[in-house]
C-alpha cells in the first residue's frame, strides 16, 4: 500500500496558509500605520487604582494640582495610563497613603513568579497577562518573560513595532551557552508604562539541546543557572517579574522554577485539568528531589493554585472546586478567574480586558462580571507579594 500524504508538504502547506491568514486578520485589526495605545481611564477608575475616592480625584483635578485630564463633552475626566502613574507619584510625595506608591524599598526583593503547569489550555498567558497589566496599573515595575516556544505573551504585543519575534531576539539570546547577549538588550517597552515584555520563539526549543550538551561535556546542574542569572541584571529595574511557563516540563520550566521566588499554577476545575495537574506535580516533585539531592532545589516565599475558567453554575466545576480546597487548602487562592466571553473576545482582539474600553462590548455586565473577577484574584495575589516584602496590610 502506496501512502500518497507527504507529510512534509502537508506541514509546509498549512504552516505557511495559517501564517499568512492570521497575519492578515491582524492587520485588519492593527493597519501598519496604526499606532497602538492604552484606553484612558475615567476618575472613577483612577480612584480605585489609586484607592482613594473619586470625590478626592476630582478635588485634586479642580485645583489644578495634578495631571490635566481630558474632560469630554458631559463633563467626563479621562485619564491617561501614564497621568495615572504621574498622578501616583505626586499623592505619594504628600504621604496621603503609605502604600499609594507600591514599588519596592530598599531591601524587598524583586518577585519573580513563575505561572507554569503542563496542561495546556489551563490559561497560563491569560493569567501572566492580566496580572501584569493589573500590577502596572496599580503602579508596579513589571516585566513579562515569554519561556513558551509558541510565544502566545508574544503574539498579543506582535502589532506593536519591534515586536516580530521573528525579527529580533528572543529570551533564548539571554540564556544561551554561547555568546548570550545582556538580557537588557531584549526586553521591549509596551503601549502600557510599567509593563515592559521579554518576547519569545521557536529558538526556545534549542535550549533543550544545548542543555544536554552541556551536559554531557561538564555535567552537573549548571543550566539551572541560565534564566536565575538572566533575570538578576534587570531584577533591580523592576518589582515584579512575570514567568509564562510552556506547557510542559522541560529544563527551561525547571530553571524557572529554580529563579522563582514564587509559583501560581492556574487550574480549570475540570476533572482532565486536576487530574493532569496531579501528574504535573508528581513529575516536577521527582525532578526537584534530584536536584535537592545535589544541592541545587528551590525555595519560595508561596506557591498558590489558582482556579481558571470557571463557572460556579455548572455543579460539576463546583463540586471540582470544593475538592481542590479539600485537597489544596489554604493553597488555593480564595477566588476563581470566571470563564467569560469578555475575556475570550479581549484576547482574541490581541488585547487584555484592561485595554478594551467597556463599551466595546455588546454586554457591558458580562464585561463588569469578568473584570470583578480579575481583580479579586490580582488583589490576592498583590497581597502575597507585598506579605513576602514583610509589609503589614
Amino acid at each position: 500500500m502506496t501512502r500518497h500524504l507527504r507529510s512534509l508538504e502537508f506541514m509546509n502547506t498549512f504552516s505557511t496558509k495559517l501564517e499568512k491568514a492570521l497575519g492578515n486578520l491582524s492587520v485588519a485589526q492593527f493597519p501598519p500605520d496604526a499606532v497602538r495605545t492604552m484606553r484612558t481611564f475615567s476618575s472613577t477608575e483612577v480612584a480605585s487604582l489609586l484607592g482613594v475616592t473619586e470625590a478626592y480625584i476630582r478635588q485634586v483635578s479642580l485645583r489644578g494640582q495634578g495631571p490635566e485630564p481630558e474632560t469630554t463633552a458631559s463633563g467626563k475626566r479621562l485619564y491617561t495610563v501614564e497621568q495615572v502613574l504621574e498622578l501616583r507619584m505626586s499623592l505619594a510625595e504628600k504621604a496621603r497613603k503609605k502604600w499609594i506608591n507600591p514599588r519596592r524599598l530598599e531591601g524587598e526583593q524583586c518577585q519573580i513568579i513563575a505561572i507554569t503547569n503542563f496542561k495546556g489550555g489551563s490559561s497560563k498567558t491569560s493569567t501572566t497577562i492580566h496580572l501584569g497589566h493589573w500590577l502596572a496599573l496599580r503602579g508596579y515595575r513589571v516585566l513579562a518573560v515569554d519561556m513558551d516556544p509558541q510565544a502566545s505573551l508574544t503574539a498579543l504585543h506582535g502589532t506593536l513595532p519591534g515586536f516580530d519575534h521573528n525579527e529580533g531576539d528572543t529570551f533564548y539570546s539571554a540564556i544561551r551557552f554561547e555568546n548570550a547577549i545582556p538580557t537588557r538588550e531584549v526586553i521591549r517597552n509596551t503601549h502600557i508604562v510599567g509593563f515592559d515584555v521579554v518576547c519569545a520563539g521557536l529558538d526556545l526549543t534549542e535550549f533543550e539541546t544545548a542543555v544536554a550538551l552541556e551536559m554531557r561535556k561538564s555535567g552537573g546542574t549548571g543550566f539551572l543557572l541560565r534564566v536565575p542569572q538572566a533575570l538578576e541584571q534587570v531584577a533591580d529595574d523592576y518589582d515584579v517579574i512575570l514567568l509564562d511557563s510552556a506547557p510542559s516540563l522541560n529544563f527551561l520550566t525547571l530553571s524557572s522554577l529554580t529563579a522563582a521566588t514564587g509559583v501560581l499554577i492556574p487550574v480549570p476545575a475540570q476533572m482532565l485539568d486536576v487530574d493532569s495537574t496531579g501528574k504535573f506535580l508528581e513529575l516536577a516533585a521527582s525532578y526537584l528531589q534530584v536536584l535537592d539531592e545535589v544541592g541545587a532545589g528551590a525555595d519560595w516565599d508561596f506557591a498558590k493554585f489558582l482556579v481558571t475558567k470557571f463557572e460556579a453554575n455548572d455543579h460539576p466545576q463546583a463540586n471540582m472546586q470544593a475538592l481542590m480546597r479539600q485537597v489544596f487548602g489554604e493553597d488555593l487562592l480564595l477566588n476563581a478567574v470566571s470563564k467569560s466571553t469578555a475575556i475570550s473576545d479581549a484576547l482574541t482582539w490581541k488585547q487584555s480586558l484592561y485595554e478594551v474600553q467597556r463599551s466595546r462590548f455588546s454586554a457591558p455586565k458580562t464585561y463588569d462580571r469578568a473584570m470583578e473577577s480579575l481583580n479579586a484574584v490580582n488583589a490576592e495575589i498583590e497581597s502575597l507579594i507585598t506579605t513576602a516584602w514583610g509589609r503589614e496590610e
